[in-house]
């Protein structure tokens, strides 16, 4: 809920739920309690008189605040703190855990391309092809049959390449085997 929801919400209906108060601290309803004095509506203020039945409490409005308040990293701990299970802790903690960033792979240097050149493996290359080209390969595959836009780049490729290159092949090689490898053929025993 934003400020401007918040204070229409609090002018309409007033404040439904107390803040909450630590140690002498506001650790609930800080904003809420200062629009309240703006507006000269009256704000209760709940008192916790321990830290368990604080994070208690402020489990059941903010999980991410509790946690914080709780001061500890023990899952079981914190579950025993706020008064809830270790399953709803560590959900709780896994959804605030930072994302991994991915790590990019470095460009291939001449030794690895050299190596991949002596290997009798096939090379799979992956083209990137406009959102808008790439819906007129999808309609042109599906009018000759096949639905296969890859199928249809490769085609088109080894045209060009038959025309502009001396010394190439007049026609596209037959594949031996899929880039993923032999299939297996199964035997049916019955």
């Amino acid at each position: 809920m934003g400020d401007s929801d918040l204070l229409a919400s609090l002018k309409h209906i007033g404040a439904q739920i107390p803040g909450l108060e630590w140690c002498g601290e506001l650790v609930d309803g800080r904003k809420k309690q200062r629009m309240c004095v703006e507006l000269g509506l009256h704000f209760d203020v709940q008192h916790a008189t321990s830290r368990e039945e604080a994070c208690s409490i402020l489990w059941t409005r903010h999980p991410e605040r509790a946690i914080e308040l709780a001061e500890t990293r023990s899952v079981l701990e914190l579950a025993r703190i706020c008064g809830t299970s270790a399953v709803a802790v560590a959900k709780i903690l896994q959804a605030n855990k930072p994302k991994k960033k991915r790590q990019r792979r470095a460009p291939a240097d001449d030794a690895e391309l050299r190596r991949v050149r002596v290997r009798p493996k096939m090379l799979r290359r992956l083209f990137v092809l406009e959102p808008e080209l790439y819906a007129y390969a999808q309609e042109a595959a599906a009018q000759l049959g096949h639905k296969n836009v890859n199928r249809l780049v490769r085609d088109a490729l080894w045209k060009q390449v038959a025309l502009l290159v001396p010394n190439c092949p007049q026609f596209q090689p037959a594949r031996v085997q899929p880039p993923n490898g032999a299939r297996a053929t199964r035997r049916r025993t019955g």
